[in-house]
């Protein structure tokens, strides 16, 4: 017997394929809203601006929690502190450090390491002296021997961290001001909430753009006075 199929039955055959359609239709174009409103939120001047500044302060981190002496040049910067420096910065690599050697002295790191960190930090201008290093509660003692650096386990905090208030760029050069943030201050609002704690002092950073990251050209304190 041959099968009757009514008009109405066709129209229904017909228009479930149209509503997937328009769904298909829907949930590709509510996709494609949300990847260019992910890509403009994403590629925002604001969240250029703000992944930018988020950039200086990593490099800083470490410039700021050794808090070395102001000096107009790199070239009169303290060599300890620098050392210092790039030793810290090195122990944020985990790439690198995840193959160095543990003795009952601490980590062992090799001396060309904290040599790469500190000219690619610093330049070529201020020579590398290698010495122990003496911090906040910790030390760093080298091995002319070996020719390696003992950096103790337990590990090292700093004792600020860094807020990029502002930033000029000129050609090559950024200068910032920079907020040193004591690590350990907590500020509590009338209501009890926690808040953002203001820093605790500030200097004028001045960085170079080079083909991998940033040298540091200068660091000079900012008076009470000129904190605004």
């Amino acid at each position: 017997m041959e099968e009757i199929i009514t008009i109405e039955e066709k129209v229904k055959k017909k228009k479930a394929p149209f509503i997937a359609g328009l769904l298909i239709i829907a949930l590709a174009i509510v996709g494609i809203v949300n990847i260019v409103g992910f890509v403009a939120d994403k590629f925002s001047p604001e969240k250029e601006e703000e992944a930018q500044l988020q950039a200086y302060a990593d490099f800083l981190t470490w410039v700021v929690g050794v808090d070395p002496a102001s000096f107009s040049d790199i070239t009169s910067a303290n060599k300890d502190d620098l050392r210092n420096i790039a030793i810290c910065s090195l122990m944020n690599d985990e790439v690198t450090t995840s193959s160095y050697n543990v003795t009952e002295k601490g980590l062992v790191v090799p001396a060309a390491d904290v040599e790469n960190y500190y000219y690619s930090m610093f330049g070529t201008e201020n020579a590398i002296v290698h010495a122990s290093v003496v911090g906040y509660g910790y030390e760093f003692v080298y091995d002319a021997t070996n020719a390696v650096y003992y950096v103790p386990l337990t590990g090292v905090t700093p004792p600020f961290s860094v807020r990029v208030e502002s930033a000029k760029v000129t050609g090559d050069f950024i200068q910032l001001r920079v907020g040193y943030v004591g690590t350990s201050n907590v500020e509590v609002d009338s209501r009890g909430n926690l808040q953002a704690a203001q820093p605790d002092k500030y200097s004028d950073i001045t960085l170079k753009k080079t083909e991998t990251g940033y040298n540091l050209i200068s660091l000079m304190a900012v008076t009470v006075g000129e904190y605004n």
